[in-house]
C-alpha cells in the first residue's frame, strides 16, 4: 500500500504541476514561495489526498479535491501561517470535498446501512483473508461511508489523521466542546457498526 500511495502521491504532484500552470488565475510565485509550496506539497499531499478519500470521496475525487486544496493555498500562501500549513490545508480539504459531496448524485448520509455493511459482506472473502490490508481498507471505507458526514470528518480527523481537538475545531469552525462530543459518538458508532460486521462474518463462517 506504501508503495502504491508514493507512486499515486508522485503522479499527482506531477498533475498539481501541470494544473497550475494552466489556471489563469493561478499566482505568480517568488523563488521562497515556490519552494515553500513544493515543501508543502511533498510533506502533505497523502495527508490531504486520505482525507479527502476517509470523507467520502472516490480516488479520483479525492485526487481532484487534493489539486484543489494545494491551488487554493498558491493564493494564499502568505496567509498560512508557519507551522499551520498542515491544519489549513486539511481544513479546505474538508470544505471542499464536503462541496463535492453535496454534488453527487446520492448523498452518502442518505445510503442505508444495512446494505453497506451486511449486503456488501456477503460476497466478502473469509474472515482471515479480510486481514490483508487491502480487504481491511475496503471494510474501513464502508464503515465509514455508512456514517454521517460530521461524524465521519470528526472520525477521520482525529484517528487517521492525528489531528488534536482544538485543530478539529479551529478547521471544522465549531466549539471544542462540540467537536469533543462528535468524536465521542462516531468512535461509539464506529465500534457498534465494526461489531455488527464482525458478528456477521462469525455468522457466516458457521454456516455449512
Amino acid at each position: 500500500m506504501r508503495d502504491a500511495m508514493h507512486l499515486e502521491t508522485s503522479r499527482a504532484l506531477d498533475a498539481v504541476s501541470r494544473d497550475a500552470s494552466d489556471v489563469a488565475d493561478f499566482p505568480s510565485l517568488t523563488a521562497e514561495q515556490e519552494r515553500r509550496l513544493a515543501w508543502m506539497l511533498n510533506t502533505y499531499f497523502d495527508s490531504v489526498w486520505r482525507t479527502g478519500r476517509r470523507i467520502g470521496l472516490h480516488n479520483a475525487q479525492a485526487q481532484e479535491n487534493a489539486q484543489e486544496v494545494f491551488a487554493v493555498a498558491a493564493r494564499k500562501l502568505d496567509c498560512i501561517e508557519a507551522g499551520r500549513e498542515r491544519t489549513f490545508l486539511l481544513g479546505v480539504a474538508v470544505r471542499l470535498a464536503a462541496n463535492a459531496r453535496r454534488k453527487m448524485s446520492a448523498r452518502i448520509d442518505e445510503v442505508a446501512v444495512d446494505p453497506l455493511e451486511l449486503q456488501a459482506l456477503d460476497a466478502t472473502p473469509l474472515a482471515e483473508e479480510l486481514l490483508a490490508q487491502k480487504q481491511q481498507r475496503s471494510l474501513l471505507d464502508r464503515i465509514l461511508l455508512s456514517m454521517s458526514d460530521v461524524l465521519r470528518e470528526v472520525l477521520t480527523l482525529y484517528e487517521i489523521e492525528e489531528l488534536n481537538l482544538s485543530e478539529i475545531a479551529k478547521i471544522l469552525e465549531i466549539p471544542e466542546g462540540t467537536a469533543a462530543s462528535r468524536l465521542r459518538r462516531s468512535r461509539e458508532e464506529f465500534t457498534r457498526k465494526l461489531e455488527r460486521v464482525a458478528t456477521h462474518i462469525a455468522h457466516s463462517k458457521e454456516r455449512p
